[in-house]
């Protein structure tokens, strides 16, 4: 048989001592199909240079006698083959030893100890990376999968009878065939509970919502309701989790998606299944949900895909997206313009029957919510599997410096390059403790308002420097050889060949591949084109760190303190043209210059970039962000210096760019924040200190004379941990323990919303005047201006000579605090 296929999840199992790969997907015409397959499973042993040919064929007979008997799995080599390889960028002959069990490929490598090996490699990969590897089976990406039909067979133990697929191949040929379009279908959830702590209390209900499907099912029976939305009733909460299984099995979904769901939802239903003692068999093989350990846990689902968005969001979104937490409400707001909906919480014991329907509307709103996530994420996604070259499962949830790491090794045949191992327990922990190495160079501002400035930014700076000099842990010289780039890092000189290494050659390709798609958005835009253009961008700015990650394989600390040191050294000498040019550079940061006009046209600057650029090496280049007519560069909060990395700018289409002040702060109130905000418009918009200070003043009046509405002065703080791990008593954690007792449900990673109250006993401590937004109480007046409006303004004001903190003792006659 022979159809087209994309493959979507990937797993494998053993069958008579041979691994075979499981990959799950659908055909053109929307038919589940799954694919059977193997492939050769090797490592390498590289030699030494100075191995005769005699000493390899005795080497070859020796490891072609090597058999295990490992957990009742007899496993042996099959053949040894002698190949010219590469191997951290040097040519190397190394001997690929195929064997009949991937999992014992580490426990052969270790019965080769000869003199004859320089290095075991290849061994630690993943079986599913390596079979990628191997087939070029990519996910996400259409394939012609040629290969026997299993209909009812015994092949593989009956395996194809337990899969709920239409179709189960034994494929035998694999062809890439050109793209097309997939939509997939996907089926949110969301559980509410009154318990936090996984599996300590019942599940209320559980909201299911698809393109074609909504519900919630509850065995919470609540009188005189007419609901709005399809509720349906079972009678206890073990039938609940068999009717979730059952809808799950019926909508059949490529992926089953949540939200903090690895964290909470699916480990919270496995709990309660346990505890009803019945069964959760989500997977298409009738298998219930599996775990992976550690911190970072992880629910795998056998054939549909289970997706924690919360995790993609933090690694592809989170370092540009004006949320302040990564909250679903804050989350949805930013992304779908869309917010949770309003509700009470309180005990299931204390909900009255008409405040049921709220709740299952909230529950079923959260899932409506988590779809559409998925469905702003989802290009994102596919492009993101497609890239790396791994399932989406796990590019879902890498970081990025992962991500980076599966790129490399899915390119490096392109190099003929043997993999380098990963790093062991104690490698990793000696990396974590090693000395750091200086950063990036900051030109400190002197505090003022500015105008008609100009800024300057190195594109893709780091990982263009990474390219133009080569640096890499394949380049990594052990002294300086003729032409070689010479950095110095934590006060010892580090050397680099300028012979092209394969990460700085990939990493070309993924700047270029990035330009390419950003330049096409510009032409045509389309999701595709921005989700690739997205996931090289991502890739190429991770590149940096993953030079200095821990975990890495091709960890190489003197790549990336090379880089830090190379940096300041073009940022410096840039500065010095641009003053040299008659502007004036006012600030500096990383990979971008601010600079005065000083009478200079826009025209004649972008020509002077242009002259610049003419002396940049390699790939490296500047590039204009914007000009800008105004711009503002604080104090600190000790005194006269200015303040790194906190400015802000208007253009002169009145778009603003506010870097570094208190408005991303999540324990501000919404009032300090609106108050922060407005004045720096003021500010930049008009040129006029006197025109905000006068805004600040009716604001200061307002709070004094309680005409603020609570709303506005609440503290909205994030649960970073489980509040029993929480030794330090802070105001939020006092407001997390007052919300616990109050059986408020309450979970790590949610907010945690207070108000600070006056007391009768003035009682000094903030965390003693803690109330919730539900608590009686009227708003500390003293408390709200020193702590949070003016703290929120004060080096604002700095900069024109006004010091407000004297208001806090009427010192000064021209202070806010006299209003």
């Amino acid at each position: 048989m022979e159809t087209d296929f994309i493959p979507i999840d990937y797993s494998y199992f053993d069958f008579r001592g041979r691994n075979y790969a499981l990959v799950i997907g659908r055909n053109g015409k929307g038919k589940r199909v799954c694919v059977i397959d193997s492939c050769l499973v090797y490592f390498w042993a590289i030699l030494n240079e100075d191995v005769s040919d005699r000493n390899i064929n005795k080497l070859v007979a020796k490891i072609e006698k090597i058999k295990l008997d490992s957990k009742g799995r007899k496993t042996e080599v099959e053949k040894v083959e002698l190949h010219n390889k590469n191997f951290m960028g040097k040519k190397v002959r190394a001997l690929k030893i195929f064997a009949t069990n991937y999992k014992d490929l580490h426990d052969i490598a270790d019965r080769l100890g000869d003199k004859e090996i320089f290095k075991r490699r290849g061994y630690d990969l993943a079986f599913i990376t390596h079979y990628i590897m191997e087939r070029k089976l990519i996910p996400m990406k259409w394939h012609k999968i040629s290969g026997d039909v299993l209909n009812n067979s015994e092949d593989f133990g009956g395996i194809d009878m337990n899969i709920d697929a239409d179709i189960c191949i034994k494929a035998d040929e694999i062809k890439s065939i050109e793209d097309k379009k997939f939509s997939p279908n996907a089926l949110a959830y969301d559980i509410e509970t009154d318990e936090l702590k996984i599996g300590q209390g019942e599940i209320l209900m559980i909201s299911l919502f698809s393109e074609n499907f909504k519900k919630v099912i509850t065995w919470k029976k609540a009188k005189k309701l007419q609901h709005k939305i399809p509720v349906e009733y079972v009678k206890d909460e073990s039938e609940l989790l068999e009717v979730f299984v059952k809808y799950v099995r019926k909508i059949s979904p490529d992926f089953l998606v949540g939200y903090f769901s690895d964290g909470f939802d699916l480990p919270y239903l496995k709990a309660r299944a346990e505890k009803n003692n019945v069964k959760l068999p989500l997977g298409l093989d009738d298998s219930q949900p599996k775990f992976t350990a550690g911190i970072n846990m992880s629910g795998k689902i056998k054939g549909i895909v289970h997706i924690d968005l919360l995790k993609f969001i933090k690694t592809a979104y989170s370092q540009y997206m004006q949320s302040e937490t990564l909250t679903l409400d804050e989350v949805a707001n930013e992304f779908l313009g869309e917010r949770k909906k309003e509700f009470k919480f309180k005990h299931s014991s204390k909900m009255k029957d008409g405040e049921w329907e709220n709740y299952f509307e909230y529950n079923l709103h959260d899932s409506y919510l988590t779809f559409g996530l998925f469905e702003k994420a989802w290009h994102d996604m596919k492009e993101f599997s497609t890239i790396m070259s791994e399932p989406i499962f796990d590019v879902s949830r890498n970081g990025m410096s992962k991500n980076v790491e599966s790129y490399i090794l899915h390119n490096l045949w392109r190099f003929n390059e043997i993999p380098e191992k990963r790093p062991t327990h104690d490698e990793i922990s000696k990396r974590r403790y090693r000395e750091k190495y200086e950063g990036a160079f900051v030109f400190e501002p002197t505090p003022g308002l500015y105008e008609n400035i100009s800024m300057f930014d190195f594109t893709s700076f780091w990982p263009s420097i990474i390219v133009t000099f080569n640096l890499s842990k394949s380049t990594l010289l052990e002294k300086k050889e003729k032409n070689s780039t010479e950095a110095e890092v934590l006060g010892k000189k580090v050397f680099f060949s300028k012979k092209p290494g394969f990460f700085p050659e990939m990493l070309k390709d993924i700047i270029e591949k990035r330009k390419y798609y950003k330049k096409a958005l510009k032409h045509k835009p389309d999701a595709i084109k921005t989700a690739r253009s997205n996931a090289f961008k991502l890739l190429a700015n991770a590149s940096y760190g993953y030079l200095g990650f821990f975990g890495a394989r091709y960890y190489c600390p003197e790549g990336s303190g090379a880089t830090t040191a190379i940096s300041r050294k073009f940022i410096k000498e840039a500065i010095k043209d641009i003053d040299k040019e008659g502007y004036k550079t006012i600030y500096s940061d990383t990979d971008s210059i601010a600079f005065l006009m000083d009478g200079k046209t826009k025209k004649e600057t972008l020509g002077f970039l242009e002259k610049l650029n003419s002396k940049m090496p390699g790939i490296m280049e500047l590039e204009l962000e914007d000009f800008y007519k105004r711009g503002i560069w604080v104090t600190k909060r000790s005194g006269e210096l200015g303040a790194k990395k906190k400015y802000a700018l208007i253009n002169y289409h009145d778009k603003l760019k506010i870097r570094g002040f208190e408005t991303v702060r999540r324990d501000w109130c919404k009032l300090a924040r609106n108050v922060q905000n407005e004045v720096i418009r003021h500010v930049l918009e008009e040129g006029n200190e006197e025109k905000a200070f006068e805004y600040v003043k009716g604001i200061v009046k307002k709070v004094r004379h309680r005409k603020v509405p609570k709303e506005e002065l609440i503290i909205k703080t994030q649960l970073k941990k489980p509040l029993s791990e929480y030794k330090a008593i802070a105001p939020h954690v006092v407001a997390a323990r007052k919300m616990h007792e109050q059986k408020i449900p309450i979970s790590q990673g949610g907010l945690i919303e207070y108000f600070v109250a006056e007391s009768e006993e003035k009682k000094k401590l903030v965390r003693d005047r803690v109330k919730l937004p539900n608590e009686e109480g009227e708003y500390d007046i003293e408390y709200y201006l020193n702590h949070q409006i003016f703290p929120a303004v004060e080096n604002i004001f700095q900069v024109f000579k006004m010091d407000i903190k004297k208001t806090l003792d009427g010192k000064n006659q021209k202070t806010l605090g006299d209003f």
